[in-house]
């Protein structure tokens, strides 16, 4: 049997007031965030001065890939550990590549 890592998912509740780390042992330039809350839920890499206009939005019900860039390639890209969500409810964010 080969040894893997095996999937990286967080489950979190937003408790609305700004955006919240979630953060991971791995490094990623890529994470699926499902918006499970009753209100849009707002996604950033960047570590201050988010805003909801600067992020992705990503409206209840659904979910989306959200890539820090694609420069070079996935194995080229800039990777984070960390991405900030802001919302109320909850969220599942998991690391695509890692």
């Amino acid at each position: 049997m080969n040894s893997f890592t095996p999937q990286q998912v967080q489950r979190v509740t937003l408790s609305g007031s700004g955006f919240q780390a979630v953060t991971f042992t791995n490094y990623s330039g890529c994470y699926l965030v499902k918006n499970f809350s009753a209100g849009d839920t707002f996604v950033s890499f960047a570590e201050s001065g988010q805003t909801q206009s600067n992020s992705i939005r990503i409206v209840t019900g659904y979910g989306q890939a959200c890539f820090a860039n694609a420069r070079g390639g996935l194995s080229g890209q800039n990777k984070t550990n960390t991405i900030y969500i802001s919302g109320s409810g909850e969220v599942e964010v998991q690391q695509v590549y890692f």
